[in-house]
């Protein structure tokens, strides 16, 4: 099976609850965009309307890989879009309050499954019946995880530990896979001249100029120079460690309740899928908090939790932070549902595949609710060995 061979393969379509009008504070627009991650969109935008960034608010962030459409506001007015290259954003009008992630209401998804061998199309049907009766486990997939080099470790994991100097050299000199050559090059280079500031400095691209030159002005302080680092990326790095935590719960989770499981492998762990799960109703309620220093659990979650965090060699009171003092930058907990069931999910009869002779191809549609994965419900449509 082949995902993503164009963007038009892989569509999406936020759904949001806020009432656009002729006046108010807030300038509501929307992004559509392929290509370009959610963020590096923003940036590009607020440089070419001559805007702060800081101003504009966004509910989610989309895939690059796919053609998105999606909603923000800008607090002030704003008179015109823009259209280039694979982005275009356009006014919508106004709002009396911003585009957050309290006015997401879901995704809308239109998903095109290519070069597809001749008994797959029976097998997604099948697990298409399994994912109606028993739910999709809410597993974070790797779009979650682009900060994330798990056999290194994870940036926030080494913040936990005080390991403040791992903690950048992990972010500022390894790359990953989908990495542009120029952030590549970077990383390289720094990595071969550690601890030279002034020649790194030279070369830094412009996100971690602020860091550099910190680092320059006080050479061996690296826990001063994590906090020069975009607070809004910080976020996003520990959220994705307790994400990993999330499904390595979920995960093990799966594996006591269901007769039959599968292992599907994504970028920094195993999905755990069942069939012939035992009690589906407790499954179906069960909520599993995002881990922080305020986590307290009920057994039999609480051992499930602490096995993971243990074999991690972390403590639920190290997500605290307390060695670091950040300002708006904190593990924050919320619950998140271990499964989910999409809506308006159907899908189509296999045709022949215009772009790979003697395959077959498939349409999907379904919505799901604000942050859950379209690539885990697409791996879980595609399982087939159950042991």
């Amino acid at each position: 099976m082949k995902l993503k061979v164009r963007p038009e393969d892989f569509v999406v379509e936020e759904q949001i609850g806020l009432t656009i009008q002729p006046r108010g504070p807030y300038t509501v627009m929307k992004l559509t965009k392929n290509s370009w991650n959610t963020i590096d969109a923003i940036d590009r935008m607020a440089r070419k309307l001559g805007i702060s960034r800081g101003l504009i608010s966004r509910a989610g962030l989309k895939d690059r890989y796919a053609l998105t459409t999606q909603y923000l506001s800008y607090q002030g007015d704003l008179a015109r879009g823009i259209e280039e290259k694979n982005l275009k954003l356009e006014i919508l009008g106004k709002s009396d309050q911003p585009v957050t992630p309290a006015v997401l209401k879901g995704n809308k998804f239109t998903v095109t499954l290519r070069s597809l061998e001749k008994e797959e199309p029976e097998k997604i049907k099948r697990n298409y019946g399994e994912i109606t009766k028993n739910g999709l486990p809410n597993y974070f997939d790797d779009q979650r995880f682009g900060s994330a080099w798990h056999k290194q470790g994870f940036f926030a994991r080494l913040l936990i530990l005080g390991h403040h100097q791992g903690a950048l050299k992990l972010l500022l000199c390894h790359s990953y896979a989908d990495e542009a050559k120029p952030a590549k090059d970077f990383k390289k280079y720094c990595l071969e001249h550690w601890g030279k500031w002034d020649e790194i400095f030279i070369k830094t691209p412009r996100e971690y100029q602020k860091v550099i030159a910190f680092l320059v002005r006080n050479p061996g302080d690296f826990k001063g120079a994590v906090k020069q680092l975009d607070r809004e990326m910080l976020n996003l790095y520990l959220l994705a460690y307790q994400s990993y935590i999330f499904n390595e719960v979920l995960a093990r989770i799966m594996t006591d309740i269901s007769a039959q499981t599968v292992s599907v492998p994504y970028s920094v762990g195993q999905m755990i899928f069942g069939r012939d799960i035992r009690d589906p109703e407790s499954l179906e309620a069960l909520t599993i908090p995002m881990i922080n220093d305020k986590t307290r659990l009920n057994e039999p979650l609480a051992a499930i939790l602490h096995a993971v965090i243990g074999r991690e060699g972390v403590s639920i009171k190290g997500f605290g932070l307390n060695k670091m003092r950040f300002r708006g930058v904190r593990f924050k907990t919320f619950p998140r549902r271990a499964v989910i069931f999409p809506t308006d999910f159907t899908i189509g009869e296999p045709e022949d595949d215009d772009r790979y002779p003697g395959k077959a191809k498939m349409m999907i549609e379904f919505t799901l609710p604000p942050g859950v994965y379209a690539t885990t419900l697409i791996k879980r449509l595609l399982v087939c060995k159950f042991a």
